[in-house]
């Protein structure tokens, strides 16, 4: 790959244009360029020698980016970042209105100081910066910031990116990038001679296996990091896990897609879906896809007590022949692997007095590409017990506010799903769906959980469940954000979602999973046994309905 291309790729440059001389500069929010972990949780800050991304208004008169050698002064604007009396001027990648890419200097002390930008001979108001030595984030694809598929090169392919038609294999060396590994010395305006940073212990994890690290350093770039890793043996998928530890410090999680062999992924043990569907699926180009949702919880809390509820969603999406190329068409973690989220809320919940709003399941699980497809006014769910009728609401079929029949018995049994005569995408189709729970999976372990230590990873052990089904551990910490910066509370919720074959009976949540969660008194777990199986529908390439049943618990994590 070309240097330009590099720089192209991994700046994640936006654009913006327009003159706004003598406006106010407001800072609003800094990050990480690749994770977007936002403040408040364990794993942010902004690292020695990083690229961080500065957002806010009036930030800079136009657009212009440069390359290497850089300039500290750019297109008329100066960054000062000053940390226990050190006044360090950050490098600009790319400057616009309403975002600055810029490398943190690797002199700059660590600790909590301000920033501020200046152009045309006004200064911001400064603004708090949290620096640390280390604070890594995982380049992404397709501009899903911090999470999706990582930014992964195979050099058995002569660095060709992984795809769902290129994907790794075990034993194989890959080139992951980011930013954050921590500080480096010399000219960081310059072009960077690539050095292992050997003081600082960094740890790759794939699929939930160490990998092993053959480098970890600067690229050529200045603040773009290069970690070469090897594939583990005995995983596979198209969603499998990644995560980089630098100096402690967990990054966000992405994925890549692994085969056991050949270049195709796939996930037998989540959706039946062969590798050579899975091809067809991929030669298609566009590929639509729908999926059907039933869930039945049982949620635990020492307020309300055991209460259980049925839930049905439905979605149905196009995905462009790139989007098929690039990321999965189920957005779940592949087995063996761990997913996470983050989500802004608003009120249900009450901490200190702040009421926020708890997101649904779907909220917190699904990531969709762009291109909703209409499949009709409605989804009618019909079970041994009642019915449910899902409406489109923003591209989605939901259950309409208020309404939560219970619809599911505790046997199990046969459900029906149909959308009457279709909409302008999808045409009619009536399926159904039979689920046996004579013999339901049993979460063994639930009383032992009074607090999830999270440094310590969380074993789940279970019994019986669906035969040839699958298990979901999931669960969520938030936090409530007072900053004087925000114009009300904010509560921001950490989510992670895993997934096991029910035949193991155990899997432990991996501590750089839980290390990524805010310590909180207001936390919940989850287990759930999950089955899937195919339907179709006149302009489907694929449809997938699932069935879970679960139970879940509220715990402190710690």
């Amino acid at each position: 790959m070309s240097r330009t291309a590099i720089a192209a790729c991994f700046l994640g440059i936006l654009s913006f244009t327009g003159s706004l001389r003598a406006q106010t500069i407001v800072l609003g929010k800094l990050l990480n360029n690749y994770s977007y972990i936002s403040p408040g949780l364990p794993n942010y800050g902004i690292a020695q020698g990083s690229i961080f991304r500065i957002l806010g208004t009036n930030l800079a008169e136009s657009t212009a980016s440069q390359g290497v050698p850089l300039q500290t002064t750019f297109s008329g604007v100066t960054v000062a970042v000053t940390v226990s009396g050190v006044t360090t001027q950050a490098i600009p990648y790319f400057v616009s209105t309403g975002q600055i890419n810029a490398v943190l200097p690797s002199r700059t002390p660590v600790g909590n100081g301000t920033i501020t930008v200046s152009w045309g001979g006004q200064t911001s108001q400064p603004f708090p910066i949290q620096v640390v030595e280390s604070a890594f984030g995982l380049s992404t694809v397709l501009g899903s910031v911090g999470s999706g598929t990582a930014v992964a090169q195979d050099s058995n392919q002569g660095g060709e990116l992984l795809s769902q038609t290129n994907a790794a294999n075990p034993g194989e060396y890959l080139t992951l990038w980011g930013s954050g590994l921590g500080p480096v010395s010399g000219d960081e305006t310059q072009y960077q001679t690539q050095t292992n940073l050997t003081g600082i212990p960094i740890k790759v994890d794939i699929g939930g296996v160490s990998a092993t690290v053959a480098y970890s350093g600067r690229s050529i770039y200045p603040g773009l990091d290069q970690i070469d890793v090897i594939v583990p043996a005995g995983v596979s998928g198209c969603n499998v896990s990644v995560v980089v530890t630098a100096n402690g410090v967990p990054s966000n999680v992405a994925t890549i897609p692994v085969a056991t062999s050949g270049g195709i992924c796939s996930d037998p043990e989540l959706v039946p879906v062969t590798p050579d569907e899975y091809q067809n699926l991929l030669s298609l180009g566009n590929v639509n896809v729908g999926t059907i949702s039933l869930t039945t919880l049982t949620t635990t809390t020492p307020q309300s007590g055991a209460v259980t509820s049925d839930t049905a969603y439905a979605t149905f999406q196009k995905y462009t022949a790139l989007q098929s190329a690039s990321t999965s068409f189920l957005q779940q973690a592949s087995v063996g692997s761990c997913l996470m989220a983050y989500v802004d809320g608003g009120a249900t919940l009450t901490e200190q007095g702040v009421v926020v709003e708890q997101p649904s399941l779907m909220d917190l699980m699904e990531w969709r590409p762009g291109g909703a497809l209409n499949a009709g006014p409605q989804i009618n769910v019909n079970g041994p017990d009642g019915s449910l009728t899902l409406l489109l609401a923003s591209g989605n079929y939901v259950e309409p506010a208020g309404t939560s029949p219970t619809i599911i018995p505790s046997t199990g049994g046969a459900y029906t799903f149909d959308n009457f005569s279709g909409g302008p995408d999808i045409g009619g189709f009536a399926t159904s769906l039979s689920v046996s729970l004579t013999a339901p999976l049993v979460w063994t372990n639930i009383s032992a959980i009074t607090a999830i230590k999270r440094a310590n990873g969380q074993l789940v052990t279970w019994i019986g469940g669906i035969p040839g089904s699958f298990v979901d551990i999931y669960g969520y910490s938030y936090i409530v954000q007072n900053d004087t910066h925000l114009a009300e509370p904010l509560a921001l919720y950490a989510y992670f979602t895993c997934s096991a074959p029910a035949s193991a009976g155990q899997f432990t949540v991996p501590a750089a999973v839980l290390n990524s969660l805010p310590q909180s008194t207001g936390g919940y777990l989850y287990v759930a046994n999950e089955m899937s199986q195919r339907f179709s529908a006149p302009g489907l390439d694929l449809g997938l309905l699932f069935f879970g049943t679960g139970s879940g618990i509220s715990v402190p994590f710690n």
